[in-house]
């Protein structure tokens, strides 16, 4: 046979007839295998013969004996195998892929959120989704976290109400509490007592209105307030005396030993929350993500976690 050029019209049914047969020995096994008609595999064989340029089989007069590879064949096997693992190694990515069990997304958090709840949502996410790599992008204010997401730089943002208008869906997860924390020994327990005080609180907070106003309307007025956008930085200063803060729990390990910390009911929590794009397509692997944050934080609410009394 003369020698083609006709590569580009090979296609991946032509290697599936060619391996079946080879692996039978038969065409009608062949065609019995892949649901074809002998016929239909016989063109197949033709058609990758005339690619090839060269006899594959050995054929037989009657059909008797099994059809035999000729070196031709016996080299094309081996190409083929490998061809054939790798498209049904595709077909496999590919479906996992849609299922969300393997793939990339990219998140984006707050601190707290980073430091408190996302380490327990990853530690579950990873254990029925292991094939999926997350990026993570911490974010110190709301606003650069908002646009990731409308811009698409990230999947899902984890952060605080409120979101002002635009392209997003929310997600709620929970609610975080203030507390008043203290240096172990330090009278302060309630936030008339930061009068006259050095205080301590989160860069960026959006609450930051809603607490000075409280103090205005107590008539309590601190020495000075200090913000800084490091929830450690901040307990570390509180633990060494340098001030008292009012911040979110979660920015804060209640198990320090040299801090106490209060409740301060008349103060509204925070609501965390997933953002995701309202208008964009939201794949499974990214879905399941938001679905583990809200068990985490249901479970995590449901348990309670306790804050210092005074």
């Amino acid at each position: 046979m003369k020698r083609s050029n006709g590569w580009e019209s090979l296609e991946v049914r032509h290697l599936r007839a060619f391996a079946a047969v080879a692996e039978h020995g038969s065409f009608i096994a062949a065609a019995n295998e892949l649901g074809y008609t002998q016929s239909a595999v016989s063109q197949q064989l033709r058609t990758l013969e005339r690619i090839v340029g060269r006899a594959l089989f050995h054929r037989h007069p009657g059909g008797r004996r099994p059809v035999e590879l000729t070196d031709t064949g016996q080299l094309l096997l081996a190409h083929a195998a490998g061809i054939l693992a790798r498209v049904q190694a595709t077909q496999a990515d590919l479906a996992a892929l849609e299922a969300g069990e393997q793939g990339r997304l990219t998140l984006a958090t707050i601190q707290s959120i980073g430091a408190r709840i996302l380490p327990a949502v990853l530690a579950a996410y990873r254990t029925t989704h292991p094939l999926v790599e997350v990026e993570i992008r911490e974010m110190t204010t709301v606003a650069p976290l908002l646009a990731a997401v409308e811009n698409g730089a990230v999947d899902v943002g984890f952060t605080a109400l409120p979101i002002p208008e635009g392209p997003f869906e929310v997600r709620p997860l929970i609610s975080d509490p203030y507390v008043l924390v203290a240096g172990v020994g330090d009278p302060a327990r309630e936030l008339s007592d930061l009068h006259g005080r050095r205080m301590i609180g989160v860069r960026g907070c959006q609450h930051d209105r809603l607490i000075e106003e409280r103090l205005l309307a107590e008539g309590t007025a601190p020495a000075s307030v200090d913000r800084f956008d490091d929830n450690g930085m901040i307990q570390e200063l509180v633990a060494a005396g340098a001030g008292v803060a009012v911040v979110p729990e979660l920015t804060i390990n209640p198990g320090d030993p040299r801090i106490a910390v209060h409740a301060v009911p008349e103060l509204p929590s925070r609501r965390l929350v997933a953002v995701v794009h309202a208008e964009r397509r939201i794949g499974p692997a990214v879905a399941q993500l938001v679905r583990t944050a809200t068990a985490v934080c249901a479970a995590r609410g449901a348990a309670g976690t306790p804050v210092g009394s005074g």
